[in-house]
């Protein structure tokens, strides 16, 4: 399945087919358009000195967006819920996106360990580099790139397999190397 497919198409697969590799702030609308997801806007402009320094501006702030979904992205694979988080820097004149999770949700370990298991075999089989551990205290950990010319968007990911602490569900995690929200 994945032979035809390369690193950033899987990634953008799992976005319900966003192109991840435009950066841009029109990223956002892209998900609101999305119709399997469901945004939440109960974002708060928020100001820190985080935001402040990567915006370059003292009247900078941040701004974080929910976004949920129930299918899911992998065809044959149950979901209980999945989301997608999104932070944006914005200044009076500009705007950025400076983070980007997602995560699906499972009731129960098997489960979420076999679709944990599939995105490690889909990410495997495109990746150049490729690590899997065990933590006591995070779960399963596999980290996956490619160095691939043909991967021009997202080139690096780390699935976290887990158990919330907070809503006690077991997850799977996607976070992304910083050349996600680096221009």
């Amino acid at each position: 399945m994945s032979q035809d497919q390369n690193f950033s198409q899987i990634v953008n697969k799992l976005f319900f087919g966003i192109d991840l590799s435009d950066k841009s702030i029109t990223l956002y609308d892209k998900l609101l358009s999305t119709s399997q997801l469901q945004h939440y806007d109960n974002s708060i402009r928020q100001w820190n000195l985080n935001v402040t320094l990567e915006m370059n501006s003292s009247k900078a702030w941040s701004s974080n967006h929910k976004f949920t979904f129930t299918e899911s992205p992998l065809p044959d694979l149950k979901i209980e819920k999945g989301v997608i988080e999104l932070k944006l820097g914005e200044t009076d004149s500009t705007k950025k996106l400076l983070d980007l999770n997602w995560r699906v949700e499972f009731n129960d370990k098997t489960t979420a360990a076999k679709y944990f298991n599939k995105l490690n075999q889909l990410f495997g089989e495109v990746s150049t580099n490729k690590k899997f551990e065990h933590d006591k205290e995070i779960g399963e950990i596999a980290e996956f790139s490619t160095r691939k010319q043909v991967d021009t968007g997202v080139k690096n990911i780390t699935l976290f397999l887990s158990k919330s602490p907070t809503t006690k569900k077991y997850e799977v995690l996607l976070l992304f190397g910083n050349e996600l929200t680096d221009k």
